[in-house]
């Protein structure tokens, strides 16, 4: 069993520090969590000779692996070797996930020979026993992680039950415990503004007007700048105000399914709801409440989020003045692109945008027919140049080596190896740098490059008329990467201009 005690052969070491926040540490400031953890890990680190290169703090929380950007950074390293160790306070950080995303984080280090280091001991995964102690440690975290999970569960449909249940404190509410309960108490500078919104909209002002008036006279979301429509429409459609608790007001759907691209939020109709009396005081009187939704239910609403794709253009178009997502909307039987900040830029009719963005893609394919060179280019001079920058890389791959070799020889004190341990590593990325452009460059300059191209815009043309919205958006996305929509106040209905950005080849 490998263990880091201080041992010539583990001096000066590469290593990286995963950080994550534990489920008996949720509540606590995150940064302040990490702080400690950063320092007890290069504590750790310096007790066994380890030189920390890198630092990987997560401050998202999920279970899924690839929920997990920093983590997810981590394995790419891991695979491509840059560290023989990488730290964390507890082997349950890096793989209290699913089965699944357990075996591809331990696969990576047991494919690559990379130590995991925690205070408490070192898992070698070439070794038998320290491979079979980290599965099993990995198997009752995740055994532990799915009790815990269950028994919130319980505790969750509970507090329904008993109508005490409370999530994020709506606008015009912060959380408060009563009888070492959780509920909610009014926020009354907050909850001046909401009792403003419900009386205006009874007086029949729109939401956007509402969100206007509310915001000159001081009012400020808790996770934006301004009010707006929609944020002001959530606002009068919610039964908390008047001492409800509500459940199951939304759907979650996962990504690729249904044709998204993207994990996405909906919001469910008002009958799949789950309402109860709630032990909090209401803001909004019954009488005002109703009012206010027999008006909503009287007038028009856009299309609300099923989950399902509608607009061929979807995630695509953005505006250039805000830099937002353009979004369909239809409006007197006739389709429209707009941008939904209100009074940003002019809209234009669907259909015009959507034609012209293919007009471009079949300008780009027939410049591509024409332009398409006789014959290939030579790319010798740049194949040359990465395998020169290969074989030096190489070599300073061997120079590190030979490092932990002369260490282990006395041939160097310690201080004088990290020093040269950090300028080799210094150079080795710089070298790693200059290996990917030259790899990029040679990509880009092959002449095959043209032809996958031109395959894939006569893919997306050929089967695009065929599609419904959901076919055609992914194929777009297969070779446009956006669309940048620009158009004047009091123009012509044709008179936008469109920058299409294609995906790199």
């Amino acid at each position: 069993m490998t263990r880091l005690t201080g041992k010539p052969d583990m001096l000066g070491r590469t290593a990286a520090a995963y950080l994550r926040k534990s489920r008996m540490e949720e509540g606590m400031d995150t940064e302040e969590v990490l702080r400690r953890h950063r320092q007890g890990l290069t504590e750790c680190a310096q007790r066994h000779g380890l030189t920390i290169t890198d630092f990987y703090p997560e401050v998202v929380s999920g279970e899924s692996l690839y929920a997990r950007p920093q983590m997810l950074r981590l394995l790419e390293d891991v695979e491509a070797g840059r560290f023989d160790a990488v730290l964390c306070m507890d082997l349950d950080r890096l793989s209290r996930g699913r089965m699944k995303d357990q075996g591809i984080i331990l696969d990576a280090f047991r494919d690559s020979g990379t130590l995991i280091v925690t205070p408490d001991k070192v898992y070698d995964l070439s070794d038998e026993i320290d491979d079979e102690l980290a599965e099993f440690k990995t198997f009752m975290s995740r055994r532990e992680y799915k009790i815990i999970n269950k028994r919130l569960r319980r505790g969750l449909q509970r507090s329904i039950q008993e109508g005490c249940y409370v999530s994020n404190a709506p606008y015009g509410y912060r959380k408060a415990v009563i009888d070492r309960r959780p509920t909610l108490e009014i926020c009354e500078p907050e909850a001046e503004f909401v009792r403003i919104m419900y009386q205006l909209y009874a007086d029949g002002f729109g939401c956007q007007s509402i969100a206007g008036q509310v915001n000159a006279m001081g009012a400020r979301p808790r996770r934006s700048a301004a009010f707006s429509r929609t944020g002001v429409a959530q606002i009068l459609r919610n039964p908390t105000y008047i001492g409800k608790i509500v459940w199951d007001q939304k759907t979650h759907i996962k990504k690729n399914s249904n044709g998204n691209l993207k994990r996405v939020t909906i919001y469910n109709p008002r009958e799949k709801w789950t309402v109860t009396d709630g032990l909090h005081p209401p803001i909004i009187e019954q009488d005002l409440y109703d009012k206010v939704q027999e008006i909503m239910a009287g007038r028009r609403h856009p299309a609300r989020n099923d989950g399902t794709i509608k607009s061929p253009l979807a995630g695509l178009v953005k505006c250039a003045n805000c830099g937002g997502n353009m979004q369909r909307l239809v409006m007197k039987k006739q389709a429209y692109l707009l941008c939904t900040r209100a009074g940003c830029c002019a809209s234009a009719r669907f259909e015009l945008v959507e034609d012209r963005i293919i007009g471009h893609l079949e300008d780009v394919l027939s410049g591509i027919e024409l332009e398409r060179p006789s014959r290939r280019r030579d790319l010798t001079p740049l194949r040359n140049t990465l395998e020169a920058v290969t074989r030096e890389w190489n070599a300073a791959v061997r120079q590190k080596k030979r490092l932990h070799e002369l260490l282990e020889l006395g041939e160097y004190d310690l201080p004088t190896y990290r020093e040269r341990m950090a300028a080799v590593t210094e150079k080795m990325e710089e070298l790693e740098r200059r290996r990917e452009d030259a790899r990029f460059r040679l990509e880009q300059a092959d002449a095959r490059g043209p032809s996958r191209q031109a395959a894939g815009v006569r893919t997306v043309l050929d089967a695009y008329a065929a599609g419904d919205a959901a076919h055609r958006n992914a194929l777009l996305h297969t070779v446009v990467e956006q669309v940048i929509y620009r158009k004047e106040k009091k123009s012509r209905p044709a008179a936008f201009e469109l920058e299409v950005i294609l995906r790199p080849l």
